[in-house]
């Protein structure tokens, strides 16, 4: 399913803004993977995304790339609301699937997503780009070898500056897939899950909408299936962070993912404004200027997760690797994200159906 020289040769389809500032960059950067058809219902982005790429195969929508071009594999970069009607085609089509996340936006379509998929003969990969984050990784390891102790609980903070014009239409409505809660929230919700390697099966949520979104700012909270507490805010109108924070009996992990020293481990027995303290934390800066210096030509820590996640998906098409974030992963953090805005509808916490019991059924 791929070319002679083991190249995997993918279509696009849906040329938005994620597409031209963060997937068509990492993709010239990955030389397993080579774009040989795009497509988008606007021609004018199909045209830029094209040209960028340098792909002179162009189709005007996805059922268009589906019949005419030759790809082993296909992205689906379109708005949330058609991912399961055009992921679906890709599986059946026998062709290997990216979807961006969230995976759908809604229970029923990730379920056709997921009824689409059995039988397939690709495989299927959640464009969850945090998860290879070179620090999430780092503290997921920390996490895993007992370094942190028992887990209490888990807090984020996702929050963006969105102003009304910068918005696609479908990302102002919840039944669109938009949304903080859904649209952004699930990247945290997928990372509570991936860090701690357990299952949200509470969710409590408040909500704030404003004259562009339905959900605009949100605090959430929720508990783990292994007794840790959880809480995010997120936000589309305040200034841009991507920070979760991990306590345990052995002390408190940090991670802010837009720092390139953004790993931080604290100690139960010492003080944040302590005096050693900051000087150890001055000396872990100083020494990772070289690797800032490093990666800041390609886009720094935040940017090279996507093609690390790319680089990951041409290894599972190449049947050399096993999807790191599957479709009953994307699954579960749109499950969160419904449970939160139903919480937040009802004013009351909701129960979330672990992924684990939704894969067995």
């Amino acid at each position: 399913m791929t070319d002679a020289r083991g190249i995997v040769r993918l279509g696009l389809i849906g040329c938005g803004r994620a597409v031209l500032t963060h997937h068509a960059p990492a993709l010239r950067r990955v030389p397993q993977i080579r774009v040989t058809a795009v497509a988008d219902v606007d021609a004018g982005r199909l045209q830029e995304v094209a040209e960028y790429l340098g792909v002179p195969e162009r189709y005007a929508g996805a059922d268009e790339l589906l019949a005419g071009a030759r790809v082993d594999a296909v992205a689906v970069m379109t708005p949330t609301r058609t991912h399961a009607e055009i992921g679906g085609a890709v599986l059946r089509s026998g062709r290997h699937l990216f979807v961006e996340k969230p995976l759908a936006h809604d229970v029923a379509a990730c379920g056709r997503l997921e009824a689409a998929m059995l039988g397939a003969p690709g495989c299927a990969l959640v464009g969850h780009n945090a998860r290879w984050h070179r620090l999430v990784e780092d503290a997921r390891a920390f996490i895993t070898r007992g370094q942190l102790g028992p887990v209490k609980a888990i807090r984020s903070a996702y929050t963006h500056w969105h102003p009304d014009s910068s918005g696609r239409e479908w990302h102002r409505y919840r039944s669109e897939g938009g949304g903080v809660l859904i649209n952004d929230g699930v990247h945290h919700f997928d990372l509570w899950r991936h860090l701690l390697g357990d299952e949200v099966v509470e969710v409590g949520a408040r909500s704030r909408s404003s004259s562009t979104y339905e959900d605009d700012t949100c605090v959430v909270d929720a508990q783990l299936a292994g007794g840790a507490l959880a809480s995010a805010v997120l936000s589309f109108s305040s200034a841009p962070s991507s920070d979760i924070d991990i306590y345990g009996e052995l002390g408190r992990l940090s991670l802010s993912m837009y720092r390139f020293d953004g790993l931080r481990f604290l100690p139960h027995s010492t003080y944040d404004g302590s005096p050693g303290w900051r000087v150890r934390q001055a000396a872990h800066s100083l020494g990772s200027v070289a690797r800032m210096i490093a990666t800041a030509g390609r886009g720094g820590e935040f940017d090279r997760t996507y093609a690390a996640m790319w680089r990951h998906f041409a290894e599972c098409a190449l049947g050399r690797a096993t999807p790191a974030c599957t479709l009953a992963d994307g699954r579960a953090a749109v499950d969160i994200a419904l449970a939160a805005v139903e919480s937040a509808a009802c004013g009351r916490p909701v129960a979330v159906r672990p992924a684990r019991e939704q894969a067995s059924r």
